[in-house]
């Protein structure tokens, strides 16, 4: 009876375990597809990402659990790590992008290295502070407003095909309903399934309507592998992209706390305060590993608590288990060139949901803010500049030094920029008005 016991014990385990590594492949899955697409990667070059993005979203999950918050909480790819890579993909010319790509490895170990030097000082607050919700307003705008576009045109079908083609318009727009019907109306673990479920339902039709076909077949040739560091190429440092990186990941580092704190309040336990400071180290670590072996950034994601509620797994084993089996996902090319033949009509529908709910977010942080003529100016300022520097053609900064060239031609991080002085600086607040 004891032994059958713990055998039931650990059949119950490795089932939760497997609910884990299936709620972190949903948030995977689409990154390579998107990001290969607007960096023109080859089919061979997108399972290969597919397959390091497995290993490196496992290996961040294991790092934080073992030497971060230790809480059973996720690590994915953030959905503005996605957007700033889709961005920079979509604005460089194709020539040029395989420089771009590894200035981004770059640009993670440098962001990486400094969340994990915060992560050892009492400095958090201070550095949170500077993001207030005007800046964080206009940063998220901005960033959705120069990849709607894109979004649009795959979807639509205009990507592939150079017109509107209804048959795809209409699979991505039943993607996007399974995935709000699902994350609004249902409850339980189907609640945190809904793009899984959208992403295999849209791949299916893709290939009833017999459209699976635009994709190019990967087939591996071998199928055991090893995740190679800088598949890029060696990194290469580029201050615009050096910039872009480091304000992300200190944006992202409240992501880091309330990713903490929620997932505290699901396992209904009091997190200590150093667990805050070594989930930010420990995202930094994964910010490292991200460079290094050629992936988006990856961020603990707050949806784990979701996870938990409606799951009830709530101890470190089951999430152990599921991690260790999305990082060995890692080793086998034929997971990653099958998941590498999602449709990218469908990987664009499946983060719809996602991007708008970034764009309601920071619609949300400028609505909190009091309608002064020193607020609506600092955002009408910033949101203009930054989105008129989105229209204008690339030969207009051809005359520009090539190192301030990838600064004052990105919208989003002129924007950003000049929001920070207009906040900070020029329109700063005195002390009374902040505290009153």
């Amino acid at each position: 009876m004891k032994g059958q016991t713990i055998k039931d014990s650990g059949l119950i385990i490795s089932v939760q375990g497997i609910q884990w590594a299936v709620f972190m492949l949903t948030n995977v899955i689409a990154v390579p597809v998107v990001v290969g697409a607007a960096f023109h990667m080859a089919p061979a070059e997108i399972a290969d990402f597919m397959q390091r993005m497995l290993f490196v979203t496992g290996i961040a999950t294991l790092i934080q659990i073992f030497f971060g918050h230790r809480l059973p909480l996720v690590e994915g790819a953030a959905g503005m790590w996605w957007a700033i890579f889709i961005l920079l993909g979509t604005m460089s010319v194709p020539a040029n992008q395989g420089n771009v790509l590894q200035q981004l490895e770059m640009g993670l170990i440098i962001a990486g290295i400094l969340l994990a030097i915060i992560g050892f000082l009492p400095i958090i607050e201070n550095i949170r502070l500077l993001f207030t919700p005007i800046v964080t307003g206009v940063y998220l705008i901005l960033l959705v407003s120069q990849l709607s576009g894109s979004f649009l045109k795959s979807m639509l079908g205009f990507t592939a095909t150079g017109h509107l083609n209804g048959k795809i318009a209409l699979i991505c727009f039943l993607v996007v309903v399974i995935i709000l019907f699902i994350s609004l109306k249902t409850t339980g673990i189907l609640r945190s399934l809904g793009p899984l479920a959208g992403i295999i339902v849209g791949w299916a039709m893709f290939h009833f309507f017999g459209l699976g076909d635009t994709k190019q077949a990967y087939e591996p040739t071998k199928w055991f592998s090893i995740p190679e560091f800088f598949s890029w190429g060696t990194p290469k440092f580029d201050i615009g992209i050096a910039l872009t990186t480091i304000l992300t990941s200190v944006v992202l580092i409240s992501n880091v706390i309330s990713s903490v704190l929620v997932v505290g309040l699901a396992l209904e336990k009091r997190v200590k305060p150093t667990q805050y400071q070594k989930g930010i180290f420990g995202n930094g670590v994964g910010l490292i590993f991200s460079g290094l072996f050629s992936v988006v950034g990856v961020i603990p994601l707050a949806i784990s608590a979701g996870f938990i509620m409606t799951t009830g797994i709530k101890k470190l084993l089951p999430l152990i288990i599921g991690a260790v089996l999305i990082t060995a996902s890692g080793f086998f090319p034929y997971i990653g060139g099958f998941l590498a033949t999602l449709p990218l009509e469908v990987a664009y529908a499946s983060l719809f949901t996602m991007f708008t709910q970034l764009l309601g977010f920071g619609i949300r942080d400028l609505m909190g803010q009091e309608p002064t003529g020193r607020n609506l100016m600092v955002i009408g300022i910033s949101l203009m500049t930054g989105i008129g520097i989105m229209f204008l053609p690339p030969e207009a900064f051809e005359n520009i030094a090539p190192w301030l060239r990838n600064i004052v031609s990105n919208g989003l991080l002129v924007g950003l920029i000049l929001c920070f002085v207009l906040e900070h600086v020029i329109f700063r607040k005195r002390k009374i008005e902040q505290t009153a």
